[in-house]
């Protein structure tokens, strides 16, 4: 028979005190007497099933960091030991205790300097904490839209950039809940204190809560699914979740044992954000060692080269991956060793192909070509990802003289079947380098510089881009 059991990630928050005292009662009903609260998890031990009544309060003299026990606590515990409530668990402010007298007078009987209480030992410290995660939680989404804005060819299909951004916005609801939730509670206490009721409960976010744990899970999931064609990538996500662990588990020991040595609040923190920098260093240099062993490997890749060859001592990789525009279909070539490589990340926001096709080095002089496909599932994306690709190709102009200054100009877009056409000019010289653009997609394509395309060629290439 198990004598201790666990209730991992409980769901109660501690102003909810009706449900979670009566919780607590109806575990010891069934023989299970609380014994230890943490933030992951609420611990019990087999006892004889008991009627108990139990409390929550709170002792302001506790903090997260600040020595332990806080001075007066042994105090307030013996006085409330006195009136039968013993300790059952703490957790920093927090203090459970129990009674076996289902009619002991309450810990709590002023209203207002039980609200007054409430105010300084949590009150306080749970609005900075909730105001400073929302803080973070809008920063990283406002950073991943200014990004998605920013830079939106590379990022439309980023699978990993759009569930990183992602991931924080249930935080944000759940944090901006609990600070709406903890006003609206404060004006009902209030009001409660100031006639004397009983304080009402701070009613638990329990579903917001699960849906945010099961979005993260989710995530996660997603995450791994999203980099599983990359053995390297994997082994980098596993690394990143491992190192979270061990920072959290690491820090929360060093924290405790500080508390015990009578460390001050703030060089507990001080030692904790040392211990953290300490870690990233060693991470960093960790990651960095194994790319640089990892030099020349498919470790990292998306996927891994059909075959690799030796040219002027460097490995070089060779691709068979299908491609909807080969340079066969645009023009006879007595060579069939090509190396054609496709990378296509698509999310619910829209896709990005980048394409390549490239002879071996050392095996005679072969055209080479280089398009990107970019597919719009959303459309206000779209003028966003066209101006995109005309200022990438601008980007360098304020620093050199007008006469190597590229842009885009509009051509005649009928020989190509799409419905505009753009051909980049350095001064006045056109190139070939085209965008082109339909409803939903927008292709940009590199042909060989010394082409002198032909209106078939142009119509292959619009067919083939269009359908890719």
């Amino acid at each position: 028979m198990k004598h201790t059991k666990r209730e991992w990630i409980p769901l109660y928050n501690f102003l909810d005190r009706t449900r979670l005292t009566a919780h607590l009662s109806e575990m010891a009903a069934q023989g299970w007497l609380l014994t230890s609260i943490s933030s992951w998890s609420w611990k019990y031990r087999r006892t004889e099933p008991r009627k108990l009544k139990f409390a929550v309060t709170f002792f302001a003299g506790v903090g997260r960091f600040s020595p332990a026990p806080a001075p007066g606590l042994d105090t307030f515990r013996d006085y409330c030991a006195q009136a039968g409530w013993q300790v059952a668990a703490s957790m920093d402010q927090v203090q459970v205790f129990y009674n076996e007298d289902e009619n002991a007078v309450p810990l709590e009987t002023d209203s207002a300097l039980e609200l007054a209480n409430i105010q300084k030992s949590i009150g306080g410290p749970l609005k900075k904490s909730y105001l400073a995660l929302l803080v973070l939680s809008l920063f990283q989404l406002g950073f991943g839209l200014w990004r998605l804005v920013r830079d939106p060819v590379d990022n439309i299909g980023n699978s990993s950039f759009l569930l990183s951004a992602g991931a924080y916005l249930p935080l944000s609801v759940l944090v901006l809940w609990g600070l709406l939730a903890y006003r609206r509670w404060l004006r009902k206490a209030g009001a409660a204190a100031e006639t004397g009721a009983p304080l009402p409960d701070l009613p638990s976010a329990k579903w917001l809560s699960i849906l945010t744990m099961v979005w993260s899970a989710l995530l996660v999931l997603a995450s791994f699914a999203t980099v599983s064609r990359s053995a390297g990538m994997v082994l980098l996500l596993v690394g990143m979740l491992v190192f979270y662990l061990l920072v959290g588990v690491l820090a929360n020991l060093v924290r405790k044992g500080l508390q015990r040595l009578r460390c001050p609040a703030w060089g507990n923190v001080l030692a904790i954000i040392a211990l953290a920098i300490l870690l990233t260093v060693g991470a960093l240099a960790g990651l960095m060692a194994l790319v640089i062993g990892n030099t020349g490997t498919d470790l990292f890749a998306d996927h891994p080269a059909a075959e690799t060859y030796t040219y002027q001592g460097i490995t070089w990789s060779v691709y068979h991956d299908p491609i909807p525009l080969r340079i066969e279909d645009l023009t006879e070539v007595d060579y069939d060793r090509w190396s054609t490589e496709a990378q296509v990340d698509t999310s619910f926001l829209g896709s990005h192909g980048e394409y390549r096709q490239d002879a071996r080095l050392g095996e005679g002089q072969w055209p080479e070509l280089r398009y990107d496909i970019v597919t719009v599932k959303v459309p206000f994306l779209y003028d966003l990802c066209k101006q995109d690709f005309i200022d990438w190709v601008a980007r360098d102009n304020d620093q050199i003289p007008a006469q190597y200054q590229e842009e885009y100009r509009s051509v005649d877009p009928s020989p190509w079947g799409a419905e505009e056409v753009l051909q980049v000019s350095i001064g006045d010289e056109a190139v070939n380098q085209y965008l082109l653009c339909w409803p939903d997609r927008l292709a940009e394509v590199h042909i060989p510089w010394d082409w002198d395309l032909t209106a078939e060629q142009m119509a292959i290439i619009g067919e083939k881009l269009a359908a890719g």
